[in-house]
């Protein structure tokens, strides 16, 4: 599902940053802060915009806001054009439409079928252990892009792209392109790295009146 795979690209938003005076680095070097600086990440809010890519030319562009809290809970709110929310306490994964009064429960475990996704949630991931560097490009003296493709064989997950901001040290945008022929495109904005966010924060209760669709 497109929806729920976006969701665990803010984790690989965290794992890159910062990179300052990254020029002078090595590209081993700029790998071990990366991994450095992902494990220290335990929470993010963020602004984001998503684009979607499919194979037969249709594009899709939505917008809203995402936190994220190590290990496996996230809420995703989806303002605009179609308003919907993907929330996770770690135990279930809700895909919640307010507008058609639908819910749809999936469990955790179960509803993400790409590991490489899975042990980002899980901030269990190792940059060495789960991607390979297949090539990384300077394109101006503040721009670097990443290329990574998964190392094992992911059900999901075909390569991983990162445009890096070395001013700032953050990841401006990734692309993920899926094994289906989809490329998803994640942009973040205004980015706030271990806030405190309050365990119920993911908790779910469907409203009154909403069909509950077990999956």
């Amino acid at each position: 599902m497109v929806r729920v795979t976006a969701c665990v690209l803010a984790l690989l938003l965290v794992a890159l940053s910062p990179l300052n005076k990254a020029k002078a680095l090595t590209i081993n070097q700029v790998l071990d802060r990366v991994q450095h600086f992902y494990e220290s990440i335990l929470s993010l809010k963020a602004s984001f915009i998503q684009k979607v890519n499919f194979p037969e030319g249709k594009t899709e562009i939505s917008y809203g806001k995402v936190w994220i809290k190590k290990p496996c809970k996230m809420k995703w709110i989806y303002q605009g054009p179609e308003k919907f929310f993907i929330i996770s306490d770690g135990r279930k994964i809700y895909i919640y439409y307010p507008e058609e009064k639908e819910v749809l429960v999936f469990p955790y475990q179960k509803s993400i079928s790409s590991k490489l996704a899975l042990e980002f949630i899980n901030g269990k991931a190792k940059i060495e252990k789960d991607l390979k560097l297949e090539s990384f490009k300077v394109l101006n003296e503040n721009y670097w892009k990443l290329n990574f493709l998964p190392l094992k064989k992911d059900s999901l997950v075909e390569k991983i792209s990162l445009l890096v901001n070395l001013k700032t040290g953050e990841v401006r945008e990734i692309s993920l392109v899926q094994s289906t022929g989809e490329k998803i495109v994640l942009l973040f904005k205004k980015v706030y790295y271990n806030i405190k966010i309050p365990q119920n924060f993911f908790n779910f209760n469907p409203p009154k009146g909403v069909e509950v669709i077990e999956e």
